[in-house]
């Protein structure tokens, strides 16, 4: 039996209430910042697992609050129109903002070899594949955001951009903590806004498509984590652990 965890942008972040009572239950499949807390909670203990993606979520706000596309409820100022704009001029030249040395600095420290496994996107191979092994490697390929981090050894980036959820190697019988985002929260008011919808609904579509083929047992998370609430649903994560 498969245990699938894992989540699209901060809402992954939601998976944490859950995550505990589902590892060790079978094998585990992750993807996105789920997957990068529960490698490090798994190598370096709970506690520094919380810090770590608290550090990774505010040193890289600005950016993954972009990435999290419309699912904002806030009213949005000049500053956040200007860092979309200064985002779209990156991702014109190139497919990630930072560079390797930036997420390697997230992996510091981590070693050994992982239970876990990270679902991901095999760009040269145009496929979906499983990585296992080092925890280090598991970690950095479930951080490796396509438009945040160049692919992870220069082919692999995470799951949550084709299906939000690891969903692509289920079996009956298999857990799967569903941890969707709606499409409909938040606000649509530019082309930028749209994009990002539209990539949601596919994702969307296709992790849908993908349960309807076997007899999972669902795990539904009902918290939606965004932008407007991230810093303070880790904060009470981090006062609870």
């Amino acid at each position: 039996m498969k245990v699938h965890v894992g989540g699209y942008g901060f809402q992954g972040i939601a998976s944490l209430e859950h995550i505990n009572g589902l590892v060790g239950k079978g094998e585990v499949i992750l993807n996105g910042l789920a997957g990068y807390y529960a490698v490090i909670a798994e190598t370096l203990g709970e506690d520094e697992g919380m810090s770590r993606l608290s550090e990774f979520v505010k040193r890289l706000f600005n950016t993954l609050k972009v990435m999290d596309g419309f699912a904002v409820s806030k009213p949005l100022g000049l500053r956040h129109k200007l860092q979309k704009l200064r985002h779209c001029r990156i991702w014109s030249r190139q497919n990630h903002v930072f560079e390797s040395n930036v997420r390697d600095s997230f992996l510091e420290g981590i070693s050994g070899i992982t239970v876990f496994s990270a679902e991901v996107f095999d760009l040269e191979e145009r496929a979906v594949r499983l990585l296992s092994g080092t925890a280090r490697g598991v970690a950095a390929s479930c951080i490796s955001l396509p438009g945040l981090f160049p692919p992870y050894m220069g082919r692999y980036v995470t799951t949550t951009y084709l299906s939000q959820i690891p969903v692509s190697f289920l079996s009956n019988g298999d857990i799967v903590l569903l941890n969707l985002r709606d499409p409909s929260y938040g606000r649509l008011k530019t082309a930028s806004d749209l994009l990002f919808h539209s990539m949601e609904v596919r994702s969307l579509s296709y992790a849908r498509e993908m349960l309807s083929h076997s007899e999972c047992r669902l795990v539904r998370v009902a918290k939606i984590v965004c932008s407007d609430n991230v810093l303070d649903f880790l904060e009470r994560l981090r006062k609870g652990s």
